[in-house]
């Protein structure tokens, strides 16, 4: 019946309750693979890779040019592409937009802006917004092979970068025969926090089904090679660490001085969601508070809706209510705003649930402060607990609130900062991106 009326059997209502079946989804990377005509051997094929400079593309539902912008997708993808620019490769970035549909120039890196197009939002309407996400992101992949079509035919890329966030390959990967490789930039939908609905797994199995089309797979962390390999049965992802390097020195003290000058404060950065555990923070605050009168707490990042309230800032005033005055809430910043208010923050908390190397733990440990992590969310791969920073499970209110205030006072905290400090040059770009560009030879080889 499903089938009839065009939609896919695995993404019918009854059979998205469970898990794809592996044999459709293997069907249908068979189909694609066989039936797409292969192009002749010199058409839309790339230079030798033997060349040192080379053509990439960068897929993206969200990037630093755009004003909605505060994910560690769109700041990881800007440190990586000027520092490519920066060695002489051209670097293209395909970015979703709601401006326009402009192309241009910043830092060396040529920016393709993408919109989405009408005609889905009629859909959305039609289907009484039962999937506005899935729909969301199959728009945008559309547009994303659309345009990477386009400068594909114009002058052949090299190798494609996909997120496996937003599956914005679905239809480029099988349908543009180019050398790509996804990068699991976050985890499956269902973890992060996300009440579950047909919609959210929709996008789980779209996710799931980008990685089943492709053959190159990398991750970042330890962390996100295990969940690829008994979430996805993907047991050969490379681990690719994240370049990292404090990406301005034109530092604007305005907000800083506003708003926490001559203050000694805990700060969290992020977005406010569950995923990142911001309740658990929420729930623990009050007793931080409380055996610590001398500190105030600075919460910075996007406000969110989640299954527990309409607004998670609102969540944390109610929970603090008899600490008020003690608590900062500012919305997002850009860098120049944000790394005044993380280096001169007493101490950083960032409670996830799960994570994948984050960039927020990058930029704190980075300029030299002290992180609580939690233990199994890829945190483990940067603190050691009592070294460089703190440890304490995830989802435990009782143990972050214990650990907030035994750090609070600790003695030791500015050689932990330099200890954090030290760590993060494990990920200085002449390490990682070499890393990289030698991954994306590798994948050419094998793509001849």
């Amino acid at each position: 019946m499903a089938a009839r009326r065009g939609i896919p059997f695995w993404a019918s209502r009854r059979h998205c309750r469970g898990r794809v079946p592996q044999q459709v989804v293997r069907r249908y990377v068979l189909v694609f693979r066989d039936r797409v005509p292969r192009r002749a051997a010199t058409e839309g094929r790339p230079c030798s890779t033997s060349r040192s400079t080379l053509r990439i593309a960068f897929i993206t539902p969200e990037f630093v040019t755009e004003s909605y912008f505060d994910g560690g997708l769109a700041n990881y993808l800007n440190r990586l592409s000027k520092l490519l620019a920066d060695r002489g490769h051209d670097i293209h970035v395909v970015t979703l937009s709601q401006k326009d549909e402009a192309e241009f120039v910043r830092d060396g890196v040529m920016v393709h802006r993408v919109m989405q197009k009408p005609a889905w939002h009629t859909l959305n309407r039609i289907t009484r917004y039962t999937f506005p996400t899935t729909l969301h992101w199959l728009n945008f992949s559309a547009q994303a092979y659309r345009k990477l079509k386009q400068l594909h035919h114009q002058k052949p890329f090299d190798v494609i970068q996909y997120p496996n966030y937003s599956f914005g390959g679905l239809f480029s990967i099988p349908f543009l025969r180019a050398a790509h490789v996804v990068r699991a930039s976050s985890n499956l939908t269902a973890a992060n926090g996300v009440k579950r609905n047909l919609d959210s797994v929709l996008v789980e199995r779209f996710e799931s089904l980008q990685y089943k089309l492709s053959r190159n797979v990398y991750a970042p962390s330890h962390s996100m090679q295990k969940t690829l390999a008994e979430k996805l049965n993907i047991a050969g992802a490379q681990l690719i660490r994240t370049p990292f390097y404090v990406e301005t020195d034109d530092w604007d003290n305005s907000v800083y001085d506003q708003f926490l000058k001559d203050k000694k404060y805990l700060l969290y950065f992020g977005r406010f969601q569950l995923h990142k555990g911001f309740h658990t923070l929420a729930l623990a605050l009050p007793k931080f508070l409380s055996e610590c009168p001398d500190a105030y707490v600075a919460l910075v990042g996007r406000d969110m809706e989640t299954s527990l309230a309409s607004s998670m800032a609102g969540f944390v005033r109610s929970r603090c209510r008899a600490f008020a005055e003690r608590v900062v809430l500012l919305g997002n910043l850009p860098h120049s705003h944000l790394y005044p208010i993380i280096a001169r923050a007493h101490l950083i908390t960032l409670p996830s649930l799960i994570d994948n190397l984050p960039n927020a733990g990058l930029e704190s440990m980075g300029l030299g402060k002290v992180v609580i992590g939690t233990t199994g969310t890829s945190f483990d791969e940067l603190i050691t607990d009592g070294i460089n920073g703190f440890l304490v499970p995830r989802d435990n209110p009782e143990a972050l609130a214990e650990k907030m205030i035994s750090a609070w006072n600790n003695p030791d905290l500015e050689t932990m900062g330099a200890a954090a400090k030290q760590k993060v040059l494990e990920f200085a770009p002449e390490k990682t991106v070499e890393s990289l560009l030698k991954y994306y030879s590798e994948v050419l080889v094998t793509n001849r």
